[in-house]
């Protein structure tokens, strides 16, 4: 498990099995590849479709769609919104989707907080933390804070780290650039709008995909529209991971021996409990 991915930090920054990002006020991710959170991605052999959970109150709903939408205009990356798996308050992950949550998660010095899992050194689950103890208070509770809370956490939650880390510098116009002022409207922050993806956050992502791997979560391959009536998705082996929050239960059995008419038959049957 990579815990941390970024927190807005009201102040300072964490270290847990990988580096913190993401936060009001935190230390730079090392950059790989421009703009990358240390290597993190997903596993793809072909375009990506990552299911967002939907755990959020209905004051977040716009923004999740919102950041949706924008991160979806990323070469050969889809986000799609989907009812969401997991109680807020734990938002506990689940493999293959990214969970969202919003709840007040007490004065943790977060605004939001991404955590990722690996498995064979690519990200098979992530979560997103959204922390309504501030935005519950007049200076977070603007939708242009909102915007780019919910915006800079997907960003992250696809293996991006942070465009500009001093946020006293003038805006560059992307929800990965740590601010004092998401709007653009102060005058230390000039009047570019960090509340939405920019053009570096694109190209950072194009050279972090560009290459082709070997294996891709089933979870992750587009759905293949067989009818209008029907849906179905492509299927992958699936990695067995142990670096996982919570216990997992991973089993491997192999039945069925037996001879008919003199020729040695195995059946085998592979069960995965997520």
């Amino acid at each position: 498990m990579v815990s941390g991915g970024n927190r807005r930090w009201i102040s300072g920054a964490r270290l847990v099995a990988a580096l913190v990002v993401a936060s009001i006020g935190s230390v730079a991710a090392q950059a790989l590849t421009a703009q990358s959170w240390n290597g993190y991605k997903w596993s793809r052999t072909g375009p990506l479709e990552i299911k967002m959970g939907d755990n959020v109150s209905a004051v977040w709903e716009p923004y999740l769609t919102a950041a949706v939408s924008q991160w979806s205009a990323a070469e050969n990356i889809d986000f799609v919104e989907r009812a969401g798996t997991t109680v807020a308050s734990s938002c506990a992950a689940k493999y293959g989707v990214v969970q969202v949550c919003s709840y007040n998660y007490g004065a943790t010095g977060w605004l939001g907080y991404t955590s990722v899992w690996l498995g064979s050194g690519f990200i098979n689950q992530a979560t997103i933390k959204l922390n309504d103890y501030y935005f519950n208070q007049t200076k977070y509770n603007t939708a242009a804070w909102r915007a780019q809370a919910m915006c800079h956490e997907a960003g992250h939650a696809l293996g991006l780290a942070h465009v500009n880390d001093v946020r006293t510098d003038p805006n560059t116009g992307s929800c990965m650039d740590v601010t004092n002022d998401p709007t653009g409207k102060a005058l230390a922050n000039a009047t570019l709008v960090n509340t939405r993806p920019g053009y570096a956050d694109f190209k950072a992502l194009n050279g972090i995909y560009a290459t082709l791997n070997s294996t891709q979560l089933s979870q992750t391959r587009p759905t293949l529209l067989a009818s209008s009536s029907f849906a179905a998705e492509g299927f992958d082996e699936i990695n067995l991971v142990t670096a996982v929050p919570e216990p997992r239960t991973w089993a491997m059995m192999i039945v069925g021996f037996g001879l008919v008419g003199g020729s040695l038959r195995r059946r085998s049957l592979a069960m995965v409990r997520t």
